[in-house]
């Protein structure tokens, strides 16, 4: 074989090689995000659920006004469709759990702006996993919102209780808070 064969032969061999350590670096990395996702939207307890809504700008009752297991819809209506739309914007897909039962939980706004009473953030909690939440009003000016939205986050971190942008803690009693600027 001449060494020009030969060369030509390393060079491909070099290409696949770098062309299979690309694809490999590829799915890692992709791997990998997907596992910080799940970290990230992962909490098994209550404090770490409350925890999670004041990093949204939400300032909640830390104890739950509702718990309760539901059955995701198997079959979709024009409500659920339109409740889907809503996980969806936030990034959340639900369908893989149609049918199963998940956790439902409801926390007390504290915050929310021009609503100081009747507003619940809820989640929906799969396998000790966030995999929905709204934030909803019922009644006359009632609505159903994204939980995870950016412009949400800032305006609620401004409105909170004592007007500190970056509390998370206050709940209307500045003693509880250590990031406030009145203690």
């Amino acid at each position: 074989m001449s060494s020009r064969k030969l060369r030509g032969i390393k060079i491909s061999l070099l290409a696949v090689l770098a062309l299979v350590v690309i694809i490999t670096l590829f799915f890692v990395t992709k791997a990998k995000q997907e596992v910080d996702e799940e970290i990230l939207f992962t909490m098994s307890s209550n404090a770490e659920r409350v925890k999670f809504l004041n990093e949204q700008g939400l300032i909640v009752n830390p104890d739950p006004i509702a718990k309760e297991e539901i059955i995701i819809p198997s079959e979709a209506n024009s409500t659920y469709e339109e409740y889907v739309k809503i996980l969806e914007s936030q990034g959340f897909n639900i369908k893989p759990y149609a049918g199963r039962t998940v956790l439902r939980i409801s926390y007390e706004v504290l915050n929310y702006p021009d609503f100081p009473d009747g507003v619940t953030a809820n989640m929906l909690i799969a396998d000790d996993r966030l995999i929905g939440g709204d934030i909803s009003m019922s009644g006359e000016d009632g609505f159903i919102r994204p939980l995870l939205t950016n412009k949400s986050t800032w305006e609620l971190k401004e409105q909170n209780s004592c007007n500190n942008p970056d509390c998370q803690g206050c709940q209307g009693d500045c003693e509880n808070c250590p990031d406030c600027s009145r203690n």
